[in-house]
């Protein structure tokens, strides 16, 4: 890739969020408003994916090999696949390097922590990424439906952010399975510390054995979320359905803002989200 290589995405999030339905449902709406998005799949354990990938991890390294090769079962055999892919990142550079197109998605391995705190992965991320390259992360909806649930992946977000050092926007993945009234409550959780400060407290209140132990984890929770904001570290909470298609607009406005016009065959784009929304 040169200077006119399309932003990448790499969609992160920890397995079932729903990173595989995103990229199909990104690159069927990117065609339908005739933008160029390129698929890659990056997980050498999914066992399908329903989106056209112009780089299959796949092809290049096997899942099922690698257990019998290495005699290891699936939990050793994802953890050595996912390194075996980044050692060979500047293989996987050079598949994906002709490609053209207006950006560029990637489907991460299932397991969030083999993407992102295994030292090669942030090779490969360097490598790929050619310095334009941010996260789209996906809260998963069911875990985000507690305080403290959700409170867990905010804190994850933000280590996978400091980790991988790329611009982050955090999605709730799934929003259409969700009661309107649960829906609500949660995006208020993402707008407003305060509102998700008594919920966590009335939470550690009633699961905890001791209220004090409670009031701890709330109080540490809690500070350490300022502490996040007050960097600016973590934006607001986005819903998205990929099966509604709702939210993808707002992925594509997140690569605009990080990236600009991203390619000036489609200063359209904005024109065209305003549309869709």
């Amino acid at each position: 890739m040169d200077g006119t290589s399309p932003p990448v995405l790499f969609v992160v999030g920890t397995a079932g969020a729903g990173k595989s339905s995103l990229v199909t449902s990104f690159q069927r709406w990117s065609r339908f408003l005739d933008i160029d998005a390129l698929a890659i799949n990056l997980d050498p354990g999914a066992e399908r994916v329903h989106y056209d990938p112009e780089f299959d991890v796949r092809d290049l390294i096997s899942l099922s090999e690698v257990m019998d090769e290495y005699d290891l079962g699936p939990n050793g055999a994802q953890i050595l696949a996912a390194d075996l892919v980044a050692s060979q990142a500047d293989d996987v550079f050079e598949e994906i390097a002709g490609l053209s197109g207006d950006i560029m998605v990637i489907d991460t391995p299932g397991q969030v922590e083999l993407f992102a705190f295994r030292e090669a992965s942030s090779h490969l991320v360097e490598v790929l990424g050619q310095g334009r390259s941010c996260l789209i992360f996906l809260f998963d909806p069911l875990l985000s439906s507690t305080p403290s649930g959700f409170v867990s992946q905010m804190l994850l977000s933000s280590i996978v952010h400091f980790r991988l050092g790329l611009p982050t926007a955090n999605f709730l993945s799934k929003s259409d399975l969700l009661e309107p009234e649960v829906l609500e409550r949660i995006l208020d959780w993402g707008d407003n510390l305060d509102i998700l400060e008594v919920a966590l407290y009335e939470e550690s209140a009633k699961s905890s054995s001791s209220e004090g132990s409670g009031s701890q984890r709330a109080e540490f929770a809690i500070s350490q979320l300022r502490t996040m904001q007050n960097s600016a570290i973590l934006p607001g909470l986005i819903p998205l359905s990929s099966e509604m298609e709702e939210g993808l607009a707002d992925v594509l406005s997140f690569a605009q803002n990080v990236f600009g016009g991203m390619s000036d065959a489609k200063d359209g784009f904005a024109g065209d989200i305003d549309n869709e929304k």
